[in-house]
């Protein structure tokens, strides 16, 4: 049986690795088949399986999300995510484009990163923001 770990995915997408070189050192738990908001540099985890996650780099943001700015192209979006599983350390990635959802498989689990925030930005500019 497949579980899922769905994501309301990436609060303040830009604290990019010069803005916020903060990390997790504490594991967030995940109930299995619930929705939950993770950010960049955010370990979670399901204790009972020794299953972990961990969101970032952000790769790039080159979504076309500015309003009043025409884009000829929708631009992606791409997270890199470590996984581990029983000592086993992998790594992943999400690459969305268009309507900025992606899953990756791992183990009995699908992790499916639903949406990206922040939805609209003010402009194309990377920007710090506190998180």
């Amino acid at each position: 049986m497949k579980f899922y770990l769905s994501i309301a995915t990436i609060l303040y997408l830009f604290i990019l690795q010069s803005c916020d070189k903060q990390t997790s050192s504490a594991c967030q738990e995940i109930t299995v088949n619930e929705t939950f908001t993770a950010k960049i540099n955010e370990t979670w985890c399901i204790d009972e399986a020794d299953w972990e996650i961990t969101f970032g780099p952000l790769i790039e943001d080159s979504r076309c999300n500015v309003p009043g700015i025409l884009c000829i192209w929708a631009g992606r979006f791409v997270i890199g995510a470590t996984i581990k599983d029983n000592g086993e350390t992998l790594q992943d990635t999400f690459f969305a484009e268009f309507n900025w959802t992606d899953t990756l498989y791992q183990g009995p689990y699908k992790i499916i990163m639903s949406k990206v925030y922040p939805e609209e930005r003010t402009s194309m500019d990377a920007e710090c923001k506190p998180a």
